[in-house]
């Protein structure tokens, strides 16, 4: 199963079967409330997928198995645009424009914290959470700059600075399950 983020239309589209081609794949749109949906992650247990909606600070949560949004979270988001669950169930979002990092309890849907990463927009970034839960890597595209957080104390330990107009946008794992 593959699901895609539709900015465009405000929508996520679930493709099943993806790997029998395309003639025996089954699309489903399944529209979310928000605005420009970008950001989204599939839990640890494969039973919701949380979309981040980059024009009206919130967050679609959408049960795979009925197809549908279950629970839109309002965080007073200004430009999130990066989501990513940790193996433990929580749930990291950027906030570009807020220059932060929201970390949410996926399980009670509550804010634990929002970590400061700079004075100004950060831009658009990536996550990527090491498979044993214990850093997070932050690509803050207009910063310059990786932050790496560490997942126990959920602050700021490092900083892997880029070079003038190297900031990341996406990032990837080579070799590892994440």
């Amino acid at each position: 199963t593959m699901f895609m983020p539709n900015r465009g239309s405000n929508s996520i589209t679930m493709v099943e079967g993806i790997m029998d081609g395309p003639g025996r794949s089954q699309l489903t749109v399944i529209p979310v409330p928000g605005e420009l949906p970008e950001g989204i992650d599939l839990s640890p247990d494969g039973r919701e997928l949380w979309t981040a909606t980059r024009n009206d600070g919130g967050v679609s949560i959408i049960d795979v198995a009925s197809r549908r949004v279950v629970q839109t979270l309002d965080l007073g988001l200004r430009d999130a645009n990066r989501l990513k669950f940790t193996p433990d169930g929580r749930v990291l979002i950027i906030d570009g424009e807020a220059a932060s990092l929201v970390v949410i309890d996926a399980a009670s849907r509550s804010e634990i914290t929002r970590v400061t990463l700079g004075q100004g927009d950060t831009g658009d970034g990536a996550v990527l959470v090491t498979p044993d839960g214990t850093r997070a890597y932050l690509g803050l595209r207009a910063a310059d700059r990786v932050a790496v957080l560490d997942l126990n104390t959920l602050e700021v330990t490092q900083e892997m600075l880029m070079g003038d107009g190297a900031g990341p946008g996406c990032m990837y794992w080579i070799g590892a399950s994440n």
